[in-house]
């Protein structure tokens, strides 16, 4: 059996008595106290105090570069030592150094970028381990809500650069998926600056997210479902094809939207074909959650089994359903394909709720007609 050496037992210690507790705490007490600052901003903006917000989320913003400044200001002293530089490098070296000095800050300052990074991307570089803290002084999360409260005062320009500051730094960021709310943000702001080329180009990377979308290359999906439309009918597609992509359904709508109108109607029909799919999908999946004997076989049917669920009634104001379906009929019969529109539009024309694109379907039934390309609203 090996045998510990005295000086090994020594280092295990100092590392489990002096080091981890002091380490763990230091992390605990710092991250409370950025992260306190930023929820108290959050709630100040639900509030409306946005005055008081903005200095909430800036303030967490310079604790947390503060933070992470005093860490990397730790290791450079200790890595300017003399001893320490002929370590060459090696962060399992200095490491062993840390703890038979007890050189509790810099011990922190490792702690906290293990947790935050992970030692294995650190390489055994101390060069790295300030390199990764360098990242870590940025607070994407602090800039999304400062151009949040920016972009609800009306200041579109400085959310913009608050909005393009957080993507840059996305990968720092404890939820990834958010990048999505932050493209949709950036694609409104461009939409109202009538920069439609850069509002379609965020559009188009939030649908690098949906995995059918992007791995239809030949878009033998795409020409399917659409041929399935063509032929069968609306209720026969969806009697066959379920997806559910919610992060991406908004993305689908409004590209759609901003293609026909720009009257580019046959881009303009899968987009509205996947927005379309995807809302029925989630309603199809609530009700037979509810009620597993449900079996969908028109929209009809559909609109009867939600009559008193309020929380769809909700969804499908929030997804434009109706607003939809009629655009989806329009290019549709823009591109040829006059049955499935006149089959979407006689559901919108019989069905009360549906609002002003009752009336706008009936027009379209009596009178069928392609809509004048337009500037996008």
């Amino acid at each position: 059996m090996a045998r510990i050496s005295i000086k090994s037992i020594v280092f295990i210690f100092a590392l489990s008595v002096f080091i981890f507790p002091l380490q763990a705490q230091r992390h605990i007490n710092n991250e409370r106290h950025y992260w306190y600052t930023l929820e108290t901003g959050k709630k100040l903006f639900r509030e409306g105090s946005y005055g008081d917000a903005l200095i909430a989320f800036h303030d967490a913003r310079n604790d947390r570069r503060e933070m992470y400044s005093m860490m990397e200001r730790d290791l450079i002293m200790l890595f300017s030592l003399p001893e320490v530089r002929r370590m060459n490098d090696s962060l399992g070296l200095i490491e062993n150094y840390i703890a038979e000095r007890r050189q509790l800050n810099a011990a922190a300052a490792l702690n906290e970028l293990y947790y935050r990074v992970g030692r294995e991307r650190l390489h055994n570089s101390a060069q790295s381990a300030l390199e990764y803290l360098d990242h870590l002084k940025s607070y994407p999360e602090a800039d999304y809500w400062i151009g949040e409260t920016y972009r609800l005062m009306g200041e579109n320009e400085i959310a913009l650069r608050q909005f393009n500051e957080t993507l840059l730094n996305s990968d720092r960021m404890e939820n990834p998926a958010f990048v999505v709310e932050i493209r949709y943000k950036i694609a409104g702001i461009e939409h109202l600056r009538r920069r439609y080329n850069e509002m379609e180009r965020q559009l188009q990377s939030i649908l690098e997210r949906d995995t059918l979308w992007m791995q239809d290359d030949n878009s033998f999906v795409r020409e399917a479902m659409n041929r399935t439309i063509d032929t069968s009918g609306v209720n026969r597609f969806l009697q066959m094809y379920r997806y559910k992509n919610s992060e991406t359904e908004k993305a689908h709508r409004l590209l759609g939207e901003y293609f026909y109108v720009s009257g580019r109607h046959g881009k303009a029909v899968p987009h509205f074909i996947f927005a379309f799919l995807i809302q029925n999908t989630t309603i199809i999946d609530e009700i037979t959650a509810e009620h597993f004997d449900f079996k969908f076989t028109n929209l009809e049917n559909l609109m009867t089994a939600l009559a008193r669920r309020n929380d769809l009634k909700d969804y499908m104001k929030e997804t434009a359903y109706y607003k939809t379906v009629y655009y989806l009929a329009a290019a549709l019969y823009a591109t040829g394909k006059e049955n499935p529109a006149r089959e979407l539009w006689t559901f919108l024309a019989g069905y009360g709720d549906s609002g002003e694109w009752q009336g706008r379907a009936r027009a379209q039934l009596r009178s069928p007609f392609i809509e004048t390309p337009q500037e996008i609203p």
